[in-house]
């Protein structure tokens, strides 16, 4: 169907043009001048009208044209590597089956490992630069620059699938190492019940039933610790609260040998003890409030999984002075634990010294380049008690509804949480240490912040807030620092020094109700952000330990500190995250 069509110029002729094909056979002409070939050979096409004619001499060939190889690197830009790592550079050729030729700019930065038909495996031998070039022959080449860096590991943590199993089932390990492709160097060390495991790649073979205790290694570097219970039967109570005076029978499945024989391991026998009742059956009786860890096992190693026991009833700190109470702190082990602190004005949470800065996980995930605000909502106990996951979803620490805190950290997941404060907070800014029982670990101010960007134009717009024609109404509380230097306008002194409270610049500014109905907001339009030079800038909590988005606001812009003229302003927009699990 392809053809060739004429180029007619008429001069001084009027009338129709014809044409012709002096050997049909290798072409023929249409009556339009389009010229179709048959076969290979020669023709002379011929124009005419009348006595006027012009020819052509046309040849016919069966060609196929032809195509000139190529070759192309994959990665644009430059190409880091690792030292003493080995990668896979990919490539494409086209039209090309030989050997493909490698040359470096410099030598002695890489190895050339091997050149495969689609990819070069190249390994890193010290710090630098090198421009790889791969050819075909000496006019078709590309080239890349390969950067050699002795990259250092920056987090590296492991966990597991299970923190208890019973004996025969197998254990997932998770790294999480930064940069990634150290994972394949990574090694693991039993220091505890090595001969109740076996380890092969990242899987956990359970033998034998015991406490295991292992940690993971790459370059030197050693991660976290993690802890693994072995166990061969099971137990359980219908309750794993028990009233002091009172017992709770301890259920037995799978145990093959006499349950007389059981004895019970207790992390707290203060509060509590196990016997044998006349039946065969074991009960936990309850002796003092407090918190126990219970297992039972048998001389033969035979053991049970553990289970943890609340003893409530009795109020451990009726009788302990303030002095007595902070001589050995821990926080709050459970909820009744802390509502019995509450009920003593003692704290339950964290009481370290709080720093201005945020503590931010080195490790945050992210879906593209926005962090995950972590969307699951963990409560136990009636809704009384929330879990507060670390990075990878496995829980970090509880906080309790109506108990007392003081960090950051603990009270944005309380915030979070319950849509409210810890206990230890005065709606007042007036409050003074002195006239609270709270008396060190008091925190004012509990109000509206309208983030009215008229009024204030160094302040950043928070997600649908109503002070910008938004729905949700925003409150604010102090956080208690050991001093902010962001602000001149705020002195940098400790917070509450137990006889007067140095406010500061750093508050915590969450969504609380609907304009619209007054009712508290749902889990799914609660916001929690941080500030500590005074409504300037902003993080968001993400709903983990050591969770925190993005900083945004005025100084992020470069705009100036707490001015009231918007020509110096530059709020720089919310940083938007997205609602997923860590799961």
């Amino acid at each position: 169907d392809e053809y060739v069509e004429l180029n007619i110029k008429k001069t001084d002729i009027n009338g129709e043009i014809y044409y012709s094909s002096t050997n049909e056979d290798i072409a023929i002409v249409s009556s339009n001048g389009r010229i179709y070939g048959l076969k290979e050979g020669e023709t002379i096409i011929k124009a005419y009208n009348g006595e006027i004619f012009d020819t052509v001499k046309v040849i016919v060939r069966n060609e196929v044209p032809s195509i000139e190889p190529s070759i192309k690197i994959e990665n644009e830009g430059s190409f880091e590597l690792g030292l003493s790592r080995t990668e896979s550079l990919g490539f494409i050729t086209t039209n090309f089956e030989g050997q493909v030729n490698t040359s470096l700019s410099v030598s002695g930065i890489i190895e050339i490992v091997e050149v495969k038909k689609e990819a070069v495996l190249i390994k890193g031998l010290k710090e630098g630069k090198t421009i790889l070039t791969l050819s075909i022959n000496d006019k078709i080449k590309d080239s890349i620059e390969i950067i050699v860096k002795d990259t250092p590991i920056s987090s590296f943590n492991i966990s597991l699938s299970h923190k208890e199993i019973k004996r025969g089932q197998d254990v997932q390990i998770k790294i999480n190492i930064a940069p990634e492709y150290y994972k394949e160097e990574v090694k693991f060390y039993v220091f505890n019940g090595s001969n109740c495991v076996e380890i092969e790649n990242t899987t956990i073979h359970t033998l034998k039933s015991g406490y295991v205790k292992l940690e993971a290694e790459c370059r030197g570097v050693k991660s976290n610790k993690v802890d693994l219970t072995i166990y061969d039967f099971n137990i359980k109570m219908d309750s794993q609260t028990v009233e002091v005076g009172k017992n709770k029978r301890i259920q037995v499945y799978n145990y093959e040998g006499n349950k007389n024989n059981l004895q019970a391991y207790l992390s707290n026998s203060n509060v509590g003890y196990v016997n044998i009742g006349g039946v065969g059956d074991l009960f936990f009786n309850a002796t003092n409030a407090g918190t126990t860890q219970l297992y039972l096992y048998d001389k033969q190693g035979m053991r049970s999984n553990q289970i943890q026991i609340d003893i409530v009833g009795g109020d451990p700190y009726g009788n302990l002075t303030k002095e007595e109470f902070y001589n050995d702190y821990k926080r709050a082990p459970n909820y009744q634990d802390a509502m019995y602190r509450s009920k003593h004005n003692f704290m339950s949470g964290d009481i370290s010294a709080q720093d201005q800065k945020p503590t931010i996980s080195l490790t945050q995930p992210k879906v593209g380049d926005k962090f995950v605000r972590n969307s699951d909502l963990n409560y136990t106990n009636g809704g009384k008690t929330y879990v507060v996951p670390d990075v990878y979803g496995n829980e970090a620490f509880e906080i309790y509804e109506g108990a007392a805190y003081v960090t950051l950290e603990e009270v944005a997941a309380y915030v979070y949480a319950f849509g409210d404060v810890p206990i230890n907070y005065s709606n007042s800014k007036k409050t003074k240490p002195s006239s609270s029982p709270w008396k060190e670990y008091l925190r004012v101010n509990h109000s509206p912040f309208s983030g009215s960007t008229t009024s204030y134009p160094f302040e950043p717009v928070l997600p649908d807030i109503s002070g910008c024609g938004g729905n949700l109404e925003y409150y604010e509380i102090d956080i208690g620092t050991t001093g902010t230097d962001c602000d001149p306008s705020f002195p940098s002194h400790i917070y509450n020094d137990g006889n007067r409270i140095t406010r500061g610049a750093a508050r915590i500014v969450y969504s609380r109700f609907y304009e619209d109905t007054g009712k508290p907001v749902s889990p799914e339009d609660r916001y929690v952000f941080y500030t500590y030079n005074h409504y300037n800038d902003f993080q968001e909590y993400l709903n983990y330990e050591n969770g925190w988005g993005e900083m945004f606001g005025n100084i992020t812009g470069g705009g100036v500190l707490s001015s009231k003229n918007p020509s110096e302003c530059n709020p720089t927009p919310y940083v938007e995250t997205v609602r997923q699990s860590l799961k």
